[in-house]
């Protein structure tokens, strides 16, 4: 509905209050759109890859240790620089550091189909996109943050919120239709055009913004941070698969632990922390960390294993799988957007702890799935636990943000990107193994029958089982039924665990969220409250 003459002036006076220009304030919904496309060139990134791996295998003759790496390389450098990029932002202006991580990011996917000729540059050229994603993704949320009055920034933060929630599926959506009509150069070329046309748009449109006060960047303590988090990422990833047997496993984890230990002194003693640890005192700070992180631990479990049932149990092509997961996606599209209302009625707490027991009803849901599951019950199940993602998400983000002074806005989107990143590989590592692990001991009994290169692959893997049972004739579905059943009752331990997982989070989020609030715009206690106001968002 548009606004009144009367409202409309008195929210662009607020805006010039807080330092945002009169044509940045007009154009903030088209900047926010921007923002949000710029975002999605990030994301695409993070999921884009999986359904083109077995062209690429073939392509470049890659080995299983390569296959993993052409996945993981991205993800591994975009989390490790996420702080780093975030500070630097703030520093030297956000949208030039935005505008650079994109040309990165078109540069390395353009590479990879054009140039590449060996895995290793392959899985060079997404490191290097991951370079590009860390100097994107969180700075779209710093300017996001510093372009919109206080008054209207839930509901801008609530849309951005929405798509990076969904924007990860999207990119998997995208790929598949690609894959469908095109071979495995159009996975890298998807994120090629969307950082084009965010570059055209952004260089037009988005103003540049740096922290006022010129803060500067806590070198040492960016790569204390930096080397921390890629031990720690590098071990959430590589110990499901290679266990604590594995060397460079061991020596990973004790470097990302002494780096973060390190960090930690760093900062309690350095004038201009890359973090401020004395944010970790406040509630809506610290709940916030907290509610991101475990709602993406279960949110990307769940989906790493539905991608098997729709593809193995359910018998759905590459094309269809990704199309499946679409509709599930609208409830945090439509919804999310209408959350800061919601808070503003019945505040934060009564948004959030709901929003958790909502998300902890789906996976419940889907502990009742049969064998084979219809397509509807993965709907529902999934539509509800989006649902209850969108009453968590945006009150987590804008309350995270809200708690970081605006000169500092990278410094709150770098937490609240990594949290999500580590929340996410959490959830894939733990829940996937214990996918794993669940199936192997419920299929022993019936691979312990079969000769030992078939008990084996049976063993292995639903992929595994299905592979060999179909070469078996009619005893073998017999067997693939079983590895089925295996498979599903495995995955509904994990999802047992993920209800506890959001219920446990609902009870504290219960006791421990501020009563009665019901803003979630209030602004942090700034020490240059009294300052002049500062144009933060000019041209």
């Amino acid at each position: 509905m548009p606004q009144q003459p009367d409202a409309m002036h008195a929210n662009l006076e607020d805006a010039l209050a807080e330092g945002i220009t009169e044509s940045t304030y007009r154009r903030r919904w088209a900047i926010l759109a921007t923002l949000c496309f710029a975002l999605m060139t990030a994301m695409i990134a993070n999921m884009s890859l999986n359904l083109a791996l077995p062209d690429l295998a073939v392509e470049f003759e890659l080995t299983q240790l390569q296959m993993t790496w052409v996945v993981e390389a991205f993800a591994l450098v975009f989390a490790s620089l996420l702080f780093v990029a975030a500070a630097i932002a703030d520093r030297y202006g956000r949208k030039r550091v935005m505008m650079i991580g994109l040309a990165i990011f078109v540069a390395s996917s353009a590479y990879a189909p054009f140039f590449a000729t060996t895995g290793a540059e392959l899985i060079a050229s997404r490191a290097v996109m991951g370079i590009g994603g860390a100097l994107v993704m969180p700075t779209t949320l710093s300017l996001v943050n510093v372009v919109f009055p206080s008054k209207e920034r839930p509901k801008a933060i609530a849309i951005w919120s929405a798509v990076a929630g969904v924007g990860m599926m999207i990119g998997s959506v995208l790929t598949g239709v690609l894959l469908h009509f095109f071979d495995w150069h159009s996975a890298f070329l998807l994120g090629a055009v969307f950082g084009v046309a965010s570059l055209v748009v952004a260089a037009r449109i988005v103003p540049e913004s740096v922290d006022e006060k010129r803060t500067p960047v806590d070198w040492l303590g960016g790569a204390l941070i930096t080397a921390a988090l890629a031990g720690l990422v590098y071990t959430i990833m590589e110990v499901p698969s290679h266990g604590w047997d594995d060397s460079l496993t061991v020596v990973a984890a004790a470097g990302g632990a002494v780096a973060l230990a390190l960090f930690l002194v760093r900062e309690t003693r350095a004038r201009f922390p890359m973090i401020d640890l004395t944010l970790f005192r406040r509630a809506r700070f610290s709940l916030s960390v907290v509610s991101v992180t475990l709602t993406f631990f279960a949110m990307m479990g769940a989906f790493f294993g539905m991608t098997q049932i729709f593809q193995l149990v359910m018998g759905y092509d590459a094309l269809t799988t990704s199309l499946a997961f679409i509709p599930s996606m609208l409830p945090m599209m439509i919804v999310g957007p209408m959350i800061p209302r919601l808070v503003e009625k019945v505040g934060t707490r009564w948004t959030v702890v709901p929003g958790l027991g909502i998300i902890a009803g789906g996976f419940l849901l889907m502990t009742t799935w049969p064998t084979v599951p219809s397509y509807w019950d993965f709907l529902i199940a999934m539509s509800i636990v989006t649902l209850g993602m969108a009453m968590v998400m945006t009150p987590a983000t804008n309350m995270l943000m809200s708690s970081v002074p605006r000169n500092r806005s990278g410094m709150g989107s770098a937490m609240n990107d990594t949290t999500r990143e580590l929340g996410a590989s959490l959830g894939i590592a733990v829940l996937g193994s214990m996918i794993a692990n669940a199936y192997t001991d419920n299929i022993a009994s019936v691979a312990r029958d079969l000769p030992a290169q078939a008990a084996g692959a049976v063993q292995d893997s639903l992929a595994g089982a299905i592979a060999v049972t179909s070469q078996m004739g009619e005893g073998g579905e017999a067997i693939a039924e079983a590895a089925r059943a295996a498979f599903m009752d495995a995955n509904q331990h994990a999802m047992l665990i993920s209800a506890i997982i959001a219920g446990v989070t609902a009870v504290v989020m219960l006791v421990a969220l501020p009563r009665g609030e019901r803003s979630l715009s209030a602004e942090p206690v700034d020490d240059a409250a009294d300052d002049e106001p500062v144009d933060v968002a000019a041209h």
